[in-house]
């Protein structure tokens, strides 16, 4: 069912009016979600069990971290205690389903309460964003695509859709209300002693929707094929050219999860005289070494699971714009096992399941 939120102040005050309410009612024992730090440059999914600290905004416009891998975090060992009530976007919910196929997560007491994404900003452009706009504002009213992160603008669905309810911007006044849509039984039973207003049609949602699922079809078409010449060992060696191995790539990314990477163990240690014979050989040899072994590997071992958060091209020290490169290949790989991650719990991950009727057919297209 779906019900409208009426707005107080603006919409995130709305949003942490209810999810007050939720905390207030008993019904969830925390409430894990983006809130503010103290200066106000920065937000960060944060747990909070006290109502009168909760100071959430759901809409602010960055992703410094994935809030699936933190649920990932708290619960791979044993899943949580007590009711908690976590707030995520479309494509960190895709990222926490992908990690449950994977045995890194436990949903046993979690509440997943989903929002549409009107997109990000870079940390830097939010932390000190020109003039006096507020960044949250000037997203929700769809005047940010210059400020916005590429992985934002060519994703493949901001909307989320596995989640026991979603807070819905898209097809709602948001001058007037914003959208609540609760999708399970768990979902309806929280907010059945709340005073909602239940929306007379679905259709204006529906509507919105559908555009821009369309419009970020269009754009991702088209800046795939803007890219499409990234290719070969050559260019894949100029594309990497700036990587300094520091890994954050792999660290910040929500589906890298090995607790040893072979990158960061001592396979690739070798005494000095190895080094010199390769110099010796070459006439010169580039350090730090192995740079575009690290990437191709690390796109071979994550790529089917890869929901283009672009949390990996955030924490590029170089700027490396790695997704252009990134959206290309999750889009071809995913397209041969007709895979989207994500997409369904129920769903198995290709790589992982064995099928004697795949790729029977084998060699160069």
């Amino acid at each position: 069912m779906i019900y409208e939120l009426k707005i107080e102040d603006d919409v995130p005050k709305t949003v942490n009016s209810f999810l007050k309410q939720l905390l207030e009612s008993g019904k969830v024992d925390a409430v894990l979600a983006m809130q503010e730090t103290p200066s106000g440059k920065s937000a960060f999914p944060t747990m909070i069990s006290d109502p009168e600290k909760l100071n959430t905004n759901v809409f602010a416009p960055l992703l410094p971290v994935s809030t699936g891998a933190m649920v990932s975090r708290l619960t791979k060992i044993k899943g949580s205690d007590k009711p908690l009530a976590v707030v995520l976007r479309a494509c960190e919910i895709r990222a926490l389903t992908e990690l449950l196929k994977l045995k890194q997560a436990d949903l046993e007491n979690i509440v997943l309460i989903g929002v549409d994404c009107p997109g990000t900003f870079p940390m830097k452009t939010y932390s000190n964003y020109p003039g006096d706009d507020d960044p949250t504002e000037v997203v929700l009213k769809g005047e940010s695509e210059e400020n916005m992160r590429t992985a934002c603008l060519n994703c493949k669905d901001p909307v989320p859709e596995t989640a026991d309810m979603i807070i819905g911007i898209f097809g709602a006044d948001t001058d007037k209300a914003i959208l609540l849509d609760t999708r399970t039984e768990n979902g309806q039973e929280l907010v059945s002693d709340m005073k909602l207003s239940e929306v007379a049609t679905e259709e204006d949602r529906e509507k919105a929707v559908l555009e821009i699922r369309n419009k970020r079809d269009e754009a991702r078409k088209a800046f795939i094929d803007e890219h499409s010449d990234i290719a070969g060992v050559d260019k894949l060696l100029e594309f990497f050219d700036t990587c300094v191995n520091c890994h954050n790539c792999m660290k910040a990314c929500p589906i890298c999860y090995c607790r040893e990477c072979l990158f960061e163990s001592d396979v690739f240690d070798v005494e000095a005289s190895k080094y010199m014979a390769k110099a010796k050989s070459k006439g010169a040899y580039k350090t730090p070494t192995d740079s575009l072994l690290f990437h191709v590997t690390r796109f071979n071992h994550m790529i089917l699971s890869c929901v283009e958060c672009g949390l990996c091209e955030q924490a590029c020290p170089s700027d490396i714009p790695l997704m252009d490169i990134i959206t290309a290949i999750a889009e071809n790989a995913q397209a041969e096992f007709e895979y989207l991650p994500g997409r369904d719990p129920e769903e198995e991950m290709p790589m992982i399941v064995y099928r004697e009727d795949e790729f029977l057919d084998v060699g160069e297209k």
